[in-house]
């Protein structure tokens, strides 16, 4: 966990590896142990939503990104749909009357955020993608190594990475508007995004 001040609040930052089951159990602890005013996760306000009431049951992935996601990672641990780290905190902290907020685009905002950043060309690479990636030779050694890697495979052209910097700038700005309203805040954070909203969070 990686403590930041933020104006007068105190933000733990927790980086956390979607969908590996044995997280939640280590973002449950971490909820147990900070005690925050408040936990924010990085979902958007209709996942948020979908996840106080969820009912525990497994999705299955949606897409071939999703499948070649789960498939590398079950190399370290089972692997469940909804992520077990967004689960485990929205449930800790209702069990504790600790308020969730989401810290990533709602649906309609990321709809225009895509539409600016992505064109018709880099929209047709992307979907040649599939091919490419599944010969690629993944050489990561843990689970927080291999999310790494297989983000920077999957977000290309470049206009996909641009685009998840600017989830990071969202995430990081939304994380100090909190800041702003709770004395302290624990913020779950996807580990591929983690360093970069970091990083913003300086700036």
């Amino acid at each position: 966990m990686d403590v930041i001040t933020v104006g007068e609040a105190r933000v733990v930052l927790l980086a956390a590896v979607r969908g590996l089951v044995q997280e939640g159990e280590r973002v449950r602890r971490a909820v147990e142990e900070v005690n925050p005013d408040a936990v924010a996760i990085t979902v958007g306000r209709e996942d948020l939503e979908s996840l106080r009431t969820y009912d525990g049951a497994e999705h299955p992935p949606s897409n071939w990104e999703e499948e070649m996601y789960v498939a590398g990672l079950e190399a370290w641990g089972a692997v469940r749909k909804p992520p077990p780290c967004f689960v485990e905190a929205v449930r800790a902290a209702q069990e504790r009357d600790i308020p969730v907020r989401a810290l990533d685009f709602n649906d309609e905002d990321y709809t225009e955020v895509y539409v600016t950043r992505i064109d018709a060309m880099d929209l047709l690479f992307h979907t040649r993608l599939e091919k490419k990636i599944r010969k690629h030779r993944f050489t990561s050694t843990t689970p927080e190594d291999f999310v790494v890697e297989f983000d920077r495979v999957v977000n290309d052209p470049e206009a996909y990475a641009r685009l998840e910097e600017e989830r990071e700038r969202h995430i990081a700005r939304r994380i100090a508007k909190l800041a702003g309203r709770h004395r302290s805040l624990l913020a779950v954070v996807e580990h591929e995004r983690a360093a970069g909203v970091r990083k913003r969070l300086g700036d």
